[in-house]
């Protein structure tokens, strides 16, 4: 079976985006010597911002883990085919299951 080991963690770098996001706002709001609609403009903006990181996240997991469950078909579809083939191989499987007629 194939060792691989994840060299890429969406999860982690996404709660890392959205913190930074939060405390980013945070410290504006805190810090902010503009005026309040300003204020209300960046705050949007940085929302905007952060929601499309998100979603651009949300998208790269979706595809990673497509990628893994397609995988894992592969290598159960070969795990049954060599199953059939040995039992085929020592003779406990008289017949081709694919063909019961």
């Amino acid at each position: 079976m194939e060792n691989t080991q994840r060299t890429h963690q969406p999860h982690p770098v996404l709660l890392a985006a959205l913190v930074g996001a939060g405390a980013g706002m945070l410290a504006g709001v805190l810090l902010a010597p503009g005026s309040g609609t300003a204020l209300r403009q960046n705050v949007q903006k940085s929302a905007h911002k952060y929601a499309l990181l998100a979603s651009e996240q949300e998208q790269e997991v979706h595809h990673h883990l497509m990628q893994h469950a397609h995988k894992l078909e592969r290598a159960y579809k070969n795990l049954i085919s060599s199953c059939h083939d040995h039992l085929q191989l020592w003779g406990l499987l008289t017949q081709d299951p694919r063909r019961p007629y």
